[in-house]
């Protein structure tokens, strides 16, 4: 895919309003949890997507891409995090990571502590698979995210 090809996906209406529709859940939930799923399988697209959000919101957006051995979702932000917590943050890599059942499994555990200690969105980045996974193991946590469809055209 060239350049070009991936600014008209980005300039595509359809990713225009949900990018929108992102930012706006992103500013309308500052200061509180929200779960915000970005469904995207393209990792180029969502490089552009990201960009574009970034002018679009208002909001600062802290991003963190996860390694593959990431097992804690929860744990490992929060020691990240500390006291220093951002007005949002957005996570990429998720179907990178080598043990995504075990992470997600986790999450959906510890999901009142999201709620409780998070008081910012999280946007996670997830592409089909991961989503599947998401809603198939973590469904009490799937259940309090808004999804945003971004693809390309």
């Amino acid at each position: 895919m060239t350049t070009s090809h991936r600014s008209e996906d980005v300039a595509d209406e359809s990713n225009q309003k949900a990018l929108e529709e992102l930012a706006r859940a992103i500013e309308w939930n500052g200061g509180q949890f929200a779960l915000i799923l970005a469904r995207c399988n393209s990792a180029s697209l969502q490089k552009g997507l990201v960009q574009t959000l970034q002018e679009l919101c208002s909001v600062e957006i802290r991003q963190r891409v996860l390694e593959q051995s990431f097992k804690l979702l929860y744990g490992n932000l929060q020691t990240e995090l500390g006291q220093n917590k951002p007005q949002a943050l957005m996570i990429f890599g998720l179907e990178s990571v080598s043990d995504l059942d075990q992470l997600l499994t986790a999450a959906n555990q510890v999901r009142e502590e999201f709620r409780k200690n998070f008081n910012f969105p999280l946007v996670l980045w997830v592409t089909d698979e991961v989503l599947q996974k998401l809603i198939r193991l973590a469904p009490d946590f799937y259940s309090w995210g808004t999804t945003v469809e971004l693809a390309p055209r």
